[in-house]
């Protein structure tokens, strides 16, 4: 393995135990790189929020290993949540906007998933606890 494959990997083991840990990196290079904190802190949350499912769906798979994948229960929240924040948005807006669905339920499954992230983690540090 080359030293570029091992830095990559250890910065993706990294981050996928500690996906917090990649706003700050993804915000200075995005802002080093272009300039602009808007941008850079848009980019930086959604690079966080792909950490944050990857890191979800690893805890979930290590604490219950026989449990059905969570990427199964990614899916059916998603489906659930779009479905649902487009019939409020017929309910109160009276037209549909895909694009403002797809926003806040990407933005509010940011929130979501650190939570249920906090959660894992603890519930993997009590099991390995437990068993010791």
């Amino acid at each position: 393995m080359t030293i570029v494959a091992n830095v990559w990997s250890y910065l993706w083991g990294t981050l996928t135990v500690i996906p917090f840990l990649g706003f700050p990196i993804a915000y200075f290079l995005l802002y080093a790189w272009k300039r602009d904190k808007r941008l850079a802190g848009r980019w930086a949350i959604n690079i966080t929020n792909l950490l944050l499912i990857r890191s979800v769906v690893v805890a979930y798979s290590e604490i219950w290993p026989e449990a059905m994948s969570a990427w199964w229960w990614i899916a059916c929240f998603y489906l659930v949540f779009i479905s649902l924040l487009g019939w409020m948005q017929v309910r109160w807006k009276g037209k549909l906007s895909l694009r403002k669905i797809g926003f806040s339920a990407w933005r509010l499954s940011f929130l979501l998933f650190g939570l249920i992230y906090v959660v894992l983690i603890t519930t993997g540090i009590v099991k390995t606890m437990s068993v010791v």
